[in-house]
């Protein structure tokens, strides 16, 4: 009978621990797991000061973790009226590694998209944001290649990068545009909004429907790394914005086009915008950009 007595009393306080908070200095613990840093909270009641909450840390019987708070609004909570403040170390993980979400410190708070370290602007830089606005006109252009020679007339079926623009401001030191070139080039890391629109004069545009060859005029951004080349092994990365047309398009109408893209470029990464188009059968140049009215604009703006 004894035994029996004594297995009853084990058991008993055996499920009461397991069901039981546990509190690390302190007898009255508000979550699952509760630590008071300085051993100042009430031995009994729901009632915490501020003060003493401050210096506590906690797990709630949902997963939220609070650091100063007992009331923790997300998985982890530093919010209070002391230093709620959180502290990140540097990292050598991939951002792939890292997976996105991941957040380090590098010279400044860098945060992953899943592919690459990406800086979390926290202040006002030294110098103040680039932005470019230009105006596009007249007809010249590079064919083929941005390192071509500059000729007047625009190409159907080729490749024409837009040189030759005239720059209506730029901020800071004005040297980052070249609208000789048509060139933007990045004084330093960062995100860059750009976008230009271009306008055809009107022509014929007078093309057999081809499933294959669309009737089509195509806005496009590429991006070169920082070094002099403008080759195809110094493309970073191309945006194509494309606008199709129908195959009833026959006429004298004008043929637009615009894009707008985001490049995360690092310090002497170089942007050109250029525009290639499919309106009729043939290939020679001698197309003009519709110069009047202001239909040909570009703007660049650092984020």
């Amino acid at each position: 009978m004894m035994k029996k007595r004594y297995l009853i009393i084990i058991l008993a306080l055996s499920f009461n621990f397991a069901l039981s908070q546990v509190g690390v200095n302190t007898p009255n613990p508000a979550g699952i797991l509760h630590t008071d840093g300085q051993k100042d909270n009430p031995v009994s009641g729901s009632s915490f000061t501020p003060a003493q909450q401050a210096n506590d840390v906690l797990i709630t019987n949902t997963g939220r973790i609070g650091a100063g708070t007992h009331i923790p609004a997300v998985k982890v909570d530093a919010r209070n009226s002391g230093d709620g403040a959180i502290g990140f170390g540097t990292s050598s993980l991939t951002a792939a590694a890292a997976d996105e979400g991941a957040v380090r410190y590098n010279t400044g708070m860098e945060y992953s998209n899943g592919n690459q370290w990406l800086p979390l602007l926290t202040a006002q830089p030294a110098a103040n944001k680039v932005i470019v606005i230009a105006a596009k006109t007249d007809n010249t252009v590079k064919l083929a290649s941005p390192a071509a020679a500059t000729t007047t007339g625009l190409q159907n079926r080729a490749s024409n990068y837009l040189v030759g623009w005239t720059k209506a401001f730029e901020s800071n030191s004005g040297s980052s545009f070249n609208a000789s070139t048509g060139i933007f080039t990045a004084p330093r890391n960062g995100v860059y909004v750009a976008s230009f629109t271009t306008d055809l004069a009107p022509l014929a545009i007078n093309y057999t429907a081809d499933p294959l060859n669309p009737i089509q005029i195509e806005a496009i951004w590429q991006l070169y790394d920082n070094t002099a080349g403008v080759l195809p092994a110094n493309i970073v990365n191309t945006v194509k914005c494309v606008n199709t047309m129908s195959s009833n398009s026959n006429g004298n109408i004008d043929a637009g086009s615009n894009c707008t893209a985001s490049f995360y470029m690092t310090t002497g990464q170089r942007l050109m915008p250029y525009i290639w188009f499919n309106l009729n059968g043939l290939n020679t140049a001698g197309f003009s950009l519709n110069n009047t009215g202001g239909y040909n604009n570009l703007t660049i703006a650092e984020q």
